[in-house]
């Protein structure tokens, strides 16, 4: 098997053997893919690499390209330089070596002047079919992601990070030319734009049915209104609004259209028990949900999620419902009761939450307290020191491997950690 991964902390050509011998192997297998028959052609190269300091930017490169070059398969190429925001890699000379087989490409701390030359490099290497991009950039701007979507129309996947500004020269022009041209897109994730509208969701239709996660975290303009046509989205598996405090009760009732949806955070939102009865009664089998910050809520509306045996009861494994005022033991004993396949639990800071709640999560019906793996409690001020008694019930936080108890009583009785 031939090493797919070398990471070094030098950037010094002559303190690297690994690189060496890792590009003497390259040099064989490119022998290799010459002389040997077909079936070789499969074979699927993914290459990372790790530097730290680099006191020699230029011999670095220039091996690089020497490495690249040996490697006609290559797939996947990610590159880390590791330390100051100072440390930024120059991707343009990278742009006449990469091999026309790359699918994906990850590198950080990269200059958008730079990049933007790379991309006309790239442009002209024949049957280039790059998808999936990664990159940390200096600034990103419209004419930067429309430049990106022309020369790279195949693309299923962009991740771009503007450290250290946000998203905030970025408008519904540069959205809109990657909704319109990346039209096989699977994956759109904004963070922290304060220019992102309901209107560039709006133009998403033309990418609803590649769609399978759409992240739109701390997007201060959204509203429940972005999501009206939610329903078009007939591969959406995970949603994530997370930060976006106009989101109101009408978003549920979007959102319980989309039948394939799976995970879905709506962190901070300004949902009501209405929205979530809104929500529950989609029936959807969601896994994961997150309703962290959604002060409106109490215990009626988590009750309303599991109302009659619903999908998410069979379903739903992972649960946050931190830092809500008005949740208190009745919502655990809703999930103790009804949510058959929990695995974890966040309460942070859910000071109505008391003994009789841990303990009710001990008792589960069926032991499916076993199933726990996360528990946390973490300044759950309503707890006492013994909220967690010596000796456990047999099956009680059998599978348990996370337990949060910070800022609460229960640190005190430190020896119930081996315990359990």
């Amino acid at each position: 098997m031939y090493p797919s991964v070398l990471r070094h902390s030098a950037c010094n050509w002559r303190k690297v053997p690994q690189l060496k011998k890792w590009l003497q192997i390259a040099i064989n297998l490119s022998g290799l893919r010459r002389r040997s028959s077909p079936p070789l052609m499969d074979f699927r190269l993914s290459l990372l690499i790790e530097f730290a300091g680099c006191d020699a930017p230029e011999l670095f490169k220039r091996k690089l390209a020497e490495m690249l070059q040996k490697v006609p398969l290559l797939e996947s190429l990610s590159i880390t330089i590791r330390g100051t925001s100072r440390d930024v890699f120059d991707v343009q000379p990278l742009g006449q070596f990469l091999p026309p087989s790359l699918k994906k490409l990850k590198s950080q701390h990269t200059d958008a002047r730079l990049f933007v030359l790379w991309l006309d490099a790239v442009r002209k290497i024949p049957l280039f079919n790059l998808r999936n991009l990664s990159l940390v950039l200096d600034l990103i701007s419209d004419d930067l992601l429309i430049t990106v979507v022309h020369s790279l129309p195949h693309l299923v996947e962009l991740d771009l990070e503007d450290k250290p500004f946000t998203l905030s020269s970025v408008t519904e022009a540069g959205y809109s030319s990657i909704l319109y041209s990346c039209r096989n897109l699977k994956k759109f994730e904004v963070l922290t734009s304060p220019l992102l509208s309901d209107s560039v969701i709006d133009n998403m239709t033309g990418v609803a049915r590649s769609v399978v996660e759409l992240r739109l975290s701390s997007c201060s303009l959204l509203t429940s209104e972005a999501l009206e046509h939610l329903s078009s989205f007939r591969k959406l598996e995970v949603l994530d609004t997370s930060g976006c405090e106009r989101i109101g009760d009408q978003a549920p009732f979007y959102i319980s259209k989309v039948t394939t949806l799976t995970r879905l955070n709506l962190a901070k939102a300004r949902i009501t028990d209405v929205g979530l009865a809104l929500l529950g009664a989609g029936d959807l089998p969601i896994l994961q949900l997150c309703v962290k910050k959604c002060e409106k809520v109490t215990d009626k509306g988590i009750k309303s999620l599991f109302h009659a045996d619903r999908k998410i009861s069979k379903t739903l494994s992972v649960l946050d419902v931190g830092y809500i005022p008005k949740i208190t033991d009745a919502t655990i004993f809703t999930i103790a009761t009804a949510a058959k396949a929990l695995t974890d639990l966040s309460l942070w800071f859910c000071n109505g939450v008391t003994d009789a709640a841990v303990q009710m999560l001990m008792d589960r019906p069926n032991r499916n307290s076993s199933q726990l793996q996360m528990l946390d409690l973490c300044s759950c001020r309503g707890l006492s020191a013994e909220a967690i008694m010596l000796p456990l019930p047999q099956h009680a936080f059998h599978r348990l491997r996370w337990l949060g108890i910070g800022h609460t009583d229960i640190v005190a009785k430190r020896g119930i950690f081996t315990a359990i």
